[in-house]
């Protein structure tokens, strides 16, 4: 038990360092290595875990278990939405809220042996919390209103069930994510490009004025 408290204190210690400080020394060596801070790249990199993740659970709990009614809106979205950087990071919390409770079910209860299945987890709450960081110091998005940690059933299948379906919305959500990152990506470029271009004609039209020459 005091195994578990521990692991458990230290997602929760991970999440908080890589969204309160800038310094990315004190991650995990195994994981720390690999982290750039480029969002498209890192939600590809996220999507591609947690579609490992969700190969991985079903085989060890079944491959027909078939979709948890209720579902997560937290990480539904239309495809045709443009992001919202609130929203975005509101939305990376509850996932890793929720794979920590997938994680720990799996760890404690229905699969302890399936040690390459935990790792995949771990390592994808990681991730998902390096992300969260990263749009944060890059776009400086912040989660307004934190939303509640997701609640597991009680029974067995009814838990398998919710996981499988939590893994499968949150790698539709990364999808989605993914996609409007280059559309993002691309307008606060054009915004820089044009900004640059207006400061340097301000420039040249001052000088010009001011009787100096470029």
């Amino acid at each position: 038990m005091k195994y578990r408290a521990g692991f458990l204190r230290m997602v929760c210690a991970w999440m908080v360092i890589l969204l309160t400080i800038s310094d990315t020394g004190h991650a995990p060596k195994k994981y720390s290595t690999a982290f750039s801070c480029k969002p498209k790249e890192l939600t590809a990199l996220i999507g591609g875990l947690v579609q490992e993740s969700m190969t991985r659970f079903d085989e060890a709990n079944g491959q027909h278990l078939g979709t948890w009614s209720p579902g997560f809106p937290e990480l539904q979205v239309q495809q045709n939405s443009s992001l919202h950087g609130s929203k975005v990071q509101c939305s990376l919390l509850f996932m890793a809220h929720g794979l920590e409770k997938v994680l720990e079910d799996q760890r404690n209860n229905l699969n302890p042996g399936d040690v390459s299945l935990h790792e995949k987890l771990r390592e994808t709450i990681f991730r998902v919390a390096m992300l969260a960081k990263c749009l944060k110091d890059t776009f400086g998005w912040e989660c307004s209103q934190k939303p509640s940690p997701p609640e597991m059933p009680k029974h067995a299948f009814e838990r398998k069930q919710w996981s499988h379906t939590l893994l499968k919305t949150a790698k539709k959500y990364l999808s989605w994510l993914e996609r409007n990152f280059v559309v993002h990506i691309k307008k606060v470029k054009g915004r820089n490009t044009r900004k640059r271009t207006l400061t340097k004609a301000t420039l040249e039209k001052y000088l010009e004025g001011s009787g100096h020459l470029l």
